[in-house]
């Protein structure tokens, strides 16, 4: 009998500031806050859900807690990288499967202003490693 899975969805929310490159010659917008918005789904298996729920929670909590009340463009990647909300979900879904490997990340959506989200859907292998 296969073991029945679950999704977890994690929610948080945070105001932080941003301005990204608008063209190719290197022009950036004013910078701006926004109240940016988390949602990472993940599958576990039903007997471990509320472990690997706490373990999300804690992980997001403290990715917030870098970014809360502070300006992307500061914080390391985004000194280098421009901090759209595509590259922002990118690097997060990134940290997750770094940080939990087995515990699958099915989809990471950032909102950076109301009625917009970038989502971002990890590729796995047979290993389930991107």
């Amino acid at each position: 009998m296969r073991p029945t899975i679950t999704r977890i969805r994690i929610h948080d929310s945070f105001p932080a500031a941003h301005r990204i490159r608008i063209d190719n010659s290197g022009t950036h917008e004013p910078i701006h806050v926004h109240h940016w918005r988390v949602t990472a789904v993940f599958e576990s298996p039903a007997n471990t859900t509320a472990m690997a729920a706490r373990a999300a929670r804690l992980v997001i909590a403290e990715w917030v807690r870098q970014h809360r009340g502070k300006s992307f463009n500061d914080v390391s990647p985004f000194d280098v990288l421009s901090p759209t909300a595509e590259e922002v979900a990118r690097q997060l879904a990134h940290l997750l499967k770094g940080r939990l490997p087995h515990l699958p990340l099915i989809e990471l959506s950032i909102g950076e202003a109301s009625g917009f989200s970038a989502n971002y859907r990890p590729v796995y292998s047979k290993s389930r490693v991107d």
